[in-house]
Order: C-alpha cells, then structure tokens, then sequence
C-alpha cells in the first residue's frame, strides 16, 4: 500500500487565496528543482505494473478541513518549514514569507476557513 501526492495543487484555502496558490506554486517549483515530482502518484500505478505487480485498489484521498480539526496541523506545520526552505533557497524574502506566514495565520484565525490538502491516492498493489 502506497500513498503519493497526484494533484499537490488542489492544497488551497476556501475561499481561495492567490497567496497560497502561490507558495503551493513555490513548493512545486523547488521540489522539481531538485528532482522531485510532486505529483508523483500519477506516474506510481504504472510503474508497479512493469515491476510484476497487479493493482488491487486506487483511491483518491482529499482531506478538507477546518481549523479546529486536528488535521489543520499538517498543513500548518508544513507551512512553517516550507517558507523557511523557500528563504534558504532564495525563492521568496523574509518580507514575502511574513506575508505568507499571515496569510496562513488570519485563515487559521477564522473557523469557517476550509483547508483542502494536497489529493494524495492510495495504491494497493500486490506482487504477481
């Protein structure tokens, strides 16, 4: 059983913030950067079937929550780390990152804000 990233762009806030479709833009970006794919599900399923497994199950998890959910933590503590790897990398300033870091800050503030996390997929594949 695995569980990847396939779509990182659906991670956003409702209503929809311009400042976190950008960072979500930035993660993306540096990770690509550095040889990663965010949206590396997409490719997973057929890679294990050229390995010799047969694929039992794919499902799609997109968790939507609101900030009294203990879940909120994920994206919370990503966001703290992530802005400090973007100001090493030279990808935003420390001004841009504040800004960001508040953005995220005023939306955790208020409880009807919803966070939609990054769609993640749920590969159940067994060895043929």
């Amino acid at each position: 059983m695995l569980y990847e990233y396939f779509d990182y762009s659906t991670w956003q806030f409702a209503p929809r913030s311009l400042v976190m479709e950008e960072f979500v833009r930035l993660v993306m970006e540096s990770w690509r950067a550095a040889g990663g794919e965010p949206d590396i599900g997409l490719d997973l399923p057929r890679w294990l079937e050229e390995l010799g497994f047969d694929l039992k199950g794919l499902h799609p998890i997109i968790d939507i929550v609101t900030p009294k959910s203990y879940t909120w933590q994920w994206p919370k503590a990503f966001e703290q780390v992530g802005l400090d790897r973007m100001i090493d990398l030279g990808l935003v300033t420390r001004a841009r990152a504040r800004t960001m870091a508040d953005e995220f800050a005023a939306r955790e503030a208020d409880p009807h804000t919803l966070v939609i996390n990054p769609a993640v997929l749920e590969i159940i594949a067994v060895r043929r």
